[in-house]
């Protein structure tokens, strides 16, 4: 009896010294507490990092932009400036169709996604959405946009595949145009024949076979769950050939600032149609610039070099920014306010 006391004693001392006092887990002295703990430590540093590295290429792209306007301020002075309210008039009408026409493609994509909402929500979410891609990180687009359809009871799964598509859609349609207009801008026959091969190769991107691996990939970097919603090719492609449409709607709203402020010719809309694509695929190919804030308006003062003076081109593409950032808050609160308006009314 004695013997047995005293192993069981033993056994019991064993087990206390390898057991952790309670609350020890909580405390950060489990075995995974500190693994866990230096995670987030390394998270934040991470986070914290990035966040400064964007803020540094920010202010070295404002530095470099500032730095060419004061080199061509020569040229810019001496430009024969103009403001012909007409044609300023008619970009800003025509940029608020191209905004409308992109809510109403996010809100064909969610009902191909099937999410069934009413127009002026969905145009309204979309909207809100857009303004916080001038925050750094361009997470915060994606992330809004899934929470506030997510209030409207939309799964969440489904609004991220077609924001996946928006995004796909957007790039490949800005891609076709450029390829599509392309010998108009610059014509060599090696690289317009180039241009109009890679008009299939675009279109096959799109397709469920080859985009949804693809998608997956994208997905599981972003450690997200695989696509659950497919869309099929023939809807995808008629939303291609939309999106492409709406590329030279924008297109067309930014040659009519360039003629409203600089006089530009009938002769340089295919040129500022291709700029503007290309502008786009390169902000979004610097998406750890928030907004494409600078890139955007080197690929657009490269590309019109040829049609304007360098420090004109610049300058108009700054003012490119600016207008369609108006445009964009006006676009906002129209489809807010309606979106308020009609609520109100099934309301009362």
């Amino acid at each position: 009896m004695t013997g047995d006391r005293e192993h069981g004693g033993s056994a019991r001392a064993d087990r206390a010294l390898r057991t952790p006092p309670s609350g020890a887990s909580d405390a950060g002295g489990g075995p995974d507490a500190d693994p866990r703990r230096a995670g987030r430590q390394v998270s934040r540093r991470r986070r914290a990092a990035a966040r400064v590295a964007q803020a540094a290429i920010v202010a070295a792209s404002a530095y470099f932009l500032a730095a060419y306007l004061a080199r061509s301020w020569g040229s810019i002075q001496g430009f024969d400036w103009r403001l012909d309210l007409r044609w300023l008039a008619a970009s800003g009408l025509v940029f608020l169709a191209y905004y409308f026409a992109q809510a109403g493609l996010w809100w064909l994509l969610l009902r191909g996604c099937g999410v069934r909402s009413p127009f002026w929500p969905a145009a309204s979410v979309w909207g809100k959405s857009i303004l916080a891609r001038y925050v750094p990180g361009n997470v915060f687009m994606f992330v809004g946009r899934a929470w506030m359809s997510h209030s409207q009871g939309h799964a969440v799964e489904r609004v991220t595949a077609a924001m996946l598509y928006e995004q796909a859609l957007g790039v490949c349609g800005a891609l076709l145009a450029v390829a599509a207009l392309f010998p108009f801008w610059e014509y060599r026959p090696g690289a317009t024949a180039l241009s109009l091969l890679a008009l299939p190769l675009l279109v096959a991107l799109m397709h469920p076979r080859v985009f949804r691996p693809l998608a997956d990939r994208v997905l599981r970097l972003a450690r997200r769950p695989p696509l659950e919603i497919v869309v099929g090719f023939r809807a995808v492609l008629v939303l291609l050939c939309l999106f492409v449409a709406d590329w030279f709607v924008g297109g067309l709203g930014a040659w009519m600032l360039a003629r409203a402020v600089t006089g530009l010719g009938a002769d340089a809309l295919p040129v500022v149609i291709v700029a503007h694509a290309l502008a786009y695929v390169a902000g979004m190919a610097a998406f750890f610039v928030p907004s494409g804030i600078g890139v955007r308006e080197a690929v657009l003062t490269a590309s019109l070099s040829r049609a304007l003076p360098g420090g004109v081109a610049l300058t108009w593409a700054l003012f490119l920014r600016l207008w369609v950032t108006l445009v964009e808050l006006l676009f906002v609160a129209l489809v807010a306010a309606a979106d308020a308006v009609l609520r109100r009314r099934a309301a009362g």
